[in-house]
């Protein structure tokens, strides 16, 4: 597959300036430094000894001698003796609209130097690198040129790694092919080295305590690539690991010239700074569709795969993970989409003839029978079903195995689905970040956009930008979400909900499907049908804020919601921002986030398993006095219930917000008429 054209999606705000030049403040021609914008980060790229680089903020070492280079099966590698022979510096201070994010206008300011190597052999090759430095952080990637003499190529090993000034206190994924997984404090030298053969692959991202600030490992614009994770040394470093293809063939199969996904260091000097960065996105390639007039984000309900009940189906057998819906079950939830002003509701699994054994992978059993989409089950009638939601201006989200979609083929299958009149497929059990992998992915999403349908990948690696390319692509997950709550494992814990804004949620949207109202403690939680929640309501809530996802599916029924406190913060709830602010944040501890859509303000936060207190300034307010209505624990009451209130509020105002164990809160703000 061909690398994505961008399309001219920059304003014309943008300026670029090119010159030919060494890097001001080069020490001698075998070291090169890149400062960012606002002089704050550094990084310094030398050839002494092998190709590497370092990286410094407010002139700290963060880190030191880090190794970079490529190696591929006909014996080349590429960093080990590389010799700097050419630099070329830009620089750009733009902008681009991002319509279904954090913030409408995302700044794009940066100094880049390219570097022109070459690695002594027979023959010489010829390689580049690209070295990127934002006020917010750093990233680089490889320039596999077409004057490299490497023709077609077979990538076996990357051997870029981070090696950190100290060993630091860190949050380190676990080991997941789709990216469920928790991100638990430890040390750098704790990470897991693997066995020979078996290395260990540690998710995206790894978030770093340093002195100097936070830095958060990721990658982005992950094209005709393998997915990048880590392995520990039982040092202060870490060392990139890439998923071998399914057929053996190495880690990547492609020719040149090729540039290899950005290799990212997001940095920011308090953790709370990285919350909301929009880096990953900035360094993906700009959207290749020319309309996006068609995609509407919003929220959407459920079917009853998750509250593990469906009073319509009488087999005994369809209970918690085996759930699904049924025709009259399902216009219960399309009735509770339309009350609610939610624009989508989600038809889940088992609704066609045949469907894959849902513990399948993408590419697991090439040549088995799998599912017929013309063949709806019995209980689903998917043509009543449409034309129902229609009338209650509500549309349908179908789900679909990745093998089911293969066999039957993308185009006839997505075709298909959208013939039937749905709006988008969610698709699960990808599970791998294999090369043929992400290509499949990305051909799934360039065929969806053509029938103008959304994609929901379940099951699936970690985001990479890949949602700026295709902004069809309107969520996904990757997260280990409230699913887990009904799954077992007692996994979704007050720890993981609050270090998920400062982990998994600085790469992209997530589809963790919060709205739980079935409330507990966690010593009273239980795995049980219908499904409970970790915490309080208001923190179930705030979930649906906290979390970034343009598609917001909210995960309980129509009987758990309907005149239940805290309800109607939900109401007509919007899942895309025009501008959003950190008030405070410290990892597995608290979280507190403002987020305006349009002329209305949503205010949440989060705690962690401690009773806490957060005074909250509200100086992101505009102007005027404004109204707050407030959604808060109650203090010494149940995990279900609400204080509602309202107040009137202005830029000056401190508010004092007071936790229980596990708690939240959430509030709209919206302008007092006499304040306009």
């Amino acid at each position: 597959m061909t690398k994505t054209t961008p399309n001219q999606t920059y304003t014309a705000l943008a300026l670029i300036f090119l010159g030919w030049s060494l890097s001001a403040g080069s020490v001698s021609a075998a070291e090169q430094r890149l400062a960012s914008p606002d002089g704050g980060l550094a990084v310094i790229v030398s050839n002494d000894h092998g190709l590497h680089f370092s990286v410094e903020a407010d002139g700290k070492t963060v880190l030191t001698n880090s190794p970079l280079g490529l190696e591929f099966k006909d014996g080349t590698k590429l960093g080990p003796a590389a010799v700097i022979i050419k630099t070329r510096t830009k620089k750009h201070d733009g902008q681009w609209e991002n319509r279904f994010g954090n913030r409408r206008v995302v700044s794009d300011r940066w100094r880049e130097l390219q570097l022109t190597l070459e690695e002594p052999g027979v023959p010489p090759r010829t390689f580049g690198l690209m070295v990127r430095a934002f006020d917010h952080g750093v990233a680089f990637r490889y320039d596999l040129l077409a004057r490299s003499g490497l023709g077609s190529f077979v990538l076996t090993n990357e051997l870029t790694e981070f090696h950190f000034a100290d060993d630091y206190r860190c949050w380190a994924g676990g080991e997941s092919e789709c990216a469920e997984n928790q991100y638990p404090q430890t040390k750098l030298s704790a990470i897991p080295a693997g066995k020979p053969g078996h290395p260990f692959r540690s998710v995206l991202p790894l978030l770093v305590e340093t002195p100097a600030g936070c830095i958060a490992i990721a990658e982005s614009d992950l094209v005709d690539w393998s997915g990048m994770s880590l392995a520990g040394t039982g040092s202060s470093a870490v060392k990139v690991m890439l998923e071998r293809r399914s057929d053996g063939n190495g880690l990547v199969v492609s020719s040149v010239p090729r540039v290899s996904p950005w290799r990212v260091l997001m940095f920011g000097r308090k953790a709370a700074d990285l919350v909301g960065s929009d880096l990953i996105a900035t360094l993906a390639t700009p959207s290749c569709l020319k309309d996006v007039s068609w995609i509407k984000p919003g929220a959407s309900a459920w079917d009853a795969w998750w509250t593990g009940l469906n009073p319509y189906d009488a087999d005994p057998k369809h209970r918690a993970v085996e759930a699904r819906g049924t025709t009259p079950s399902d216009k219960e939830y399309i009735d509770l989409a339309a009350e609610m002003g939610w624009p989508y509701q989600l038809v889940d699994w088992y609704w066609y003839e045949g469907m894959t054994s849902y513990n399948k992978s993408l590419h697991s059993q090439p040549n088995a029978v799998r599912g017929d989409f013309t063949k709806a089950v019995p209980a689903v009638n998917v043509p009543e079903l449409i034309q129902y939601a229609k009338t209650k201006n509500v549309r349908l989200l179908v789900w679909a195995h990745s093998l089911d979609i293969e066999s039957f083929g993308i185009e006839n299958a997505l075709a298909y689905l959208a013939g039937q009149g749905f709006a988008g497929v969610k698709i699960d059990f990808i599970n791998s970040q294999s090369q043929e992998t992400v290509q499949w992915c990305e051909k799934v999403l360039a065929t969806a956009a053509i029938h103008h349908l959304l994609i929901d990948f379940h099951g699936t690696y970690k985001p990479t930008g890949l949602a700026r390319t295709y902004p069809n692509f309107i969520t996904q997950e990757g997260v280990l979400g409230n699913e887990y709550n009904k799954l077992g494992g007692n996994r979704c814990t007050p720890l993981h909900a609050v270090t998920l804004p400062f982990t998994r949620a600085l790469l992209g949207p997530m589809d963790f499907t919060p709205g739980g109202f079935l409330n507990r403690a966690p010593k009273d939680f239980n795995v049980a049908a219908p499904a409970e929640v970790m915490g309080t309501r208001a923190r179930q809530l705030a979930m649906t804020v906290v979390y970034p996802s343009p598609l917001l599916v909210l995960c309980d029924s129509p009987k758990n919601y309907r005149g239940q406190p805290g309800i109607e913060f939900l109401r007509d709830i919007p899942t895309v921002w025009d501008e959003s602010v950190v008030l405070e944040g410290e990892v597995g501890k608290s979280i507190a986030i403002a987020r305006r859509a349009g002329n209305r303000w949503y205010l949440v936060a989060m705690n962690g398993a401690d009773a806490a207190t957060l005074n909250l300034s509200l100086k992101f307010l505009g102007k005027g006095q404004w109204t707050l209505r407030s959604f808060a624990d109650r203090i010494d009451g149940e995990p279900t219930e609400i204080v509602e209130s309202n107040q009137h509020v202005d830029v000056s105002t401190v508010l004092p917000v007071k936790f229980v164990a596990a708690g939240g809160f959430a509030a709209v703000l919206s302008q007092s008429k006499e304040g306009r």
